[in-house]
């Protein structure tokens, strides 16, 4: 069905486009010498469960703003070149005109004629059965439910194309025909749409009256059985409209530099499925050789996917300081000393010069990647819910990354973001390897300097909770109070993950510090590259996600963490 591809129409110019030196501008409809073809350009439903592979349907309500006769422009485009997969189609191909004849229960018909001595418009002519067809809209004008019911699609193009492995259409039921004329399969136009002015007009006043004169004696035949003096009477007015001059029509245009008025999410989505390369998507830039391209995800679709990141990392929820940056490496200035006082200066004497150090933290901006393999099956079967489980899944990987390089030991700080069990300060050894004792907890608390107290978390193991409040001569999760929700101890919320070490001899397993002094780097945006072929072996999709952040402890004395005796 409809391609994402929404166009826009303007009266302005004229359509052309540059093909091996030649410039060929917008015929008529009357001026395209190639064979007469009809096709279904708007089809009610789809071929995935009622809908298209965006998960919308036309219906028999759909409002195309045409009427009997009206005449759009017909284009090849589909994102692909016309023969290789890895070529990018940047601009669609003027190759004909297509004329709205009527609907059906199928949906909305069109005749075409397209340019016989154009080279993409004979891979049509050549094999009508192997090509299928997009319709463009007015992008701004479109009407769609949250249902995906499409109610108006103010159609100013008609896409037409030759299907293969790699392009698909959006609709398989957005089939084309050959026929032996235009007139005798136009004769069977039904209702009609109501039309807008000078969004497309007929190429001629002939035609139209060709087509009414066709409406009229059908309607006589239905009334009369006897229809030869009605019959003689109408060719004869027929006769006297053909032997009238012709007035040609001002012709609705298409500037082709507008053409497009996308949805980047169902682009997107749409680029997931089938892999093709849609308007709309916007390129990730490489900028080393690290940089891995694909396409950015689009805003709305990132933010599901930063909402569910945010609600399960332990950085971003303890208070992490988060700064966006478009480098490599980000330079953070920080104190190098304790804080220093002001000082009694008697009058006119000199004043205290006793200043602070300042140093410099340096930032590195890692690239992370996750490929995900999918069956063709999965993608072909699948009706519009990849992008909310990709949502999902990408969301909760991010999370997981962060938690393990922030707060764990495998952050190094070396070619990685560096956690707090590793820039922080070791601040207490407990006396046993497999034990704590419930005095040592508030022994490491208090190893904390009363700068950073007010804004303090805990970050552990959930084992190693559950082994303190087993502890019955422990009072640390009723310290200062009742822990009503069971999320505090000493006071101070705690988050667990199993990213920390348990209990056992010689490991980190318990961390108390103000996350505000921890910076995590970003590079805004997540791209994403669909991997065709080299998993086809398998009957497998590869989708490849690339993300760029890094993170490190600003003061390590904000960080205070208990190591197990060896």
């Amino acid at each position: 069905m409809a391609d994402t591809m929404r166009i826009k129409a303007l009266n302005v110019g004229e359509v052309k486009r540059v093909s091996e030196g030649e410039t060929k501008a917008l015929k008529t409809f009357d001026e395209y010498t190639g064979q007469p073809l009809r096709v279904l350009g708007v089809p009610y439903g789809g071929h995935l469960n009622g809908r298209d592979s965006d998960g919308e349907t036309f219906h028999e309500g759909t409002d195309t703003w045409l009427k009997a006769g009206d005449t759009i422009p017909v284009t090849y485009y589909h994102g692909y070149g016309p023969d290789n997969p890895q070529d990018w189609q940047d601009r669609p191909a003027v190759i004909g005109r297509a004329m709205y004849t009527h609907k059906d229960e199928r949906g909305h018909w069109f005749d075409l004629r397209l340019d016989a001595d154009e080279p993409l418009a004979k891979r049509i002519l050549g094999n009508p059965a192997g090509a299928k067809a997009s319709s463009g809209a007015i992008g701004h004008l479109v009407r769609t439910t949250a249902e995906g019911m499409i109610d108006v699609w103010p159609l100013g193009e008609l896409a037409v194309f030759d299907t293969n492995e790699w392009r698909k259409p959006a609709n398989e039921l957005a089939v084309i025909e050959d026929v032996k004329s235009l007139t005798e399969d136009s004769a069977k136009a039904e209702t009609r749409p109501e039309s807008v002015d000078e969004v497309n007009e007929p190429s001629t006043e002939t035609t139209i009256k060709e087509y009414e004169m066709n409406e009229e004696i059908e309607e006589v035949k239905d009334e009369k059985p006897d229809l030869s003096e009605l019959m003689e009477e109408i060719k004869s007015l027929k006769a006297m409209w053909n032997e009238a001059p012709v007035t040609k029509k001002a012709v609705a245009v298409v500037h082709a530099g507008n053409l497009g008025d996308p949805d980047p999410k169902a682009a997107f989505t749409r680029y997931l499925l089938t892999g093709e390369k849609t308007k709309g998507l916007k390129a990730a830039m490489g900028e080393t050789t690290a940089g891995l391209g694909g396409y950015l995800v689009p805003d709305d679709f990132y933010s599901g996917i930063i909402q569910k990141r945010n609600e399960l990392s332990i950085p971003r929820r303890a208070g992490a300081m988060v700064l966006q940056t478009s480098r490599d490496v980000l330079k953070i200035p920080v104190e190098a000393t304790s804080q220093t006082y002001f000082s009694v200066s008697a009058e006119q004497a000199a004043v205290n010069e006793d200043e602070p150090t300042v140093g410099e933290v340096s930032v590195s901006v890692h690239n992370w990647t996750k490929l995900v393999k999918v069956s063709e099956q999965l993608l072909a079967d699948n009706d519009a819910n990849l992008d909310s489980f990709l949502s999902d899944s990408f969301g909760r990987w991010m999370a997981m990354t962060e938690n393990k390089y922030t707060v764990s030991t495998a952050g190094t700080g070396t070619n990685l973001p560096q956690s707090v069990l590793v820039g922080g300060t070791a601040g207490l050894t407990f006396d046993d390897s497999d034990a704590i004792a419930a005095a040592e907890i508030p022994e490491l608390y208090y190893k904390l300097g009363s700068l950073y107290t007010d804004s303090a978390v805990w970050v552990t193991r959930n084992s190693t909770i559950g082994y303190l409040r087993g502890l019955a001569s422990s009072s640390v999760f009723t310290f200062g109070g009742h822990d009503i929700n069971g999320t505090q101890m000493m006071g101070k919320n705690y988050f667990t993950t199993d990213y920390v070490d348990a209990i056992a001899a010689s490991k980190k397993v318990l961390c108390i510090g103000d996350w505000s002094r921890y910076a995590l780097v970003e590079r805004k945006g997540l791209s994403v590259r669909r991997l065709n072929e080299l998993y086809a072996g398998t009957g497998q999709v590869g989708i490849l996600a690339t993300a760029r952040w890094g993170g490190a402890v600003l003061q390590a004395e904000a960080f205070q963490y208990a190591t197990t005796h060896s």
